[in-house]
């Protein structure tokens, strides 16, 4: 496999006007079945590792310390790139 599970839905979601959280990517479903907790944090980590996408820290209006995730440039890249390969592997099924 090119792309590991839940990787191009992560950067997708990620791709958004407003930066998500770990919780937001534990609602991402693949073929009908939630994607595990670990593998969000282990596609995060690996995300994080290749610049695709950062994370930004703020305080909440409770005063906890939010962690959120944002695809930055060379993320967007992967996602056009990812989904035109989907898209090609998808065609020749």
């Amino acid at each position: 496999m090119i792309i590991a599970k839940g990787m191009l839905e992560i950067l997708e979601m990620a791709n958004s006007r407003e930066p998500k959280t770990f919780n937001d990517f534990t609602k991402i479903s693949i073929s009908g079945r939630k994607v595990s907790s670990a593998t969000v944090s282990k596609r995060l980590s690996e995300l994080t590792s290749f610049s695709a996408i950062e994370y930004i820290v703020h305080i909440s209006k409770a005063g906890r310390r939010v962690v959120a995730y944002r695809t930055t440039e060379k993320g967007k890249k992967i996602l056009n790139l990812g989904t035109t390969l989907e898209k090609l592997v998808l065609s020749k099924r």
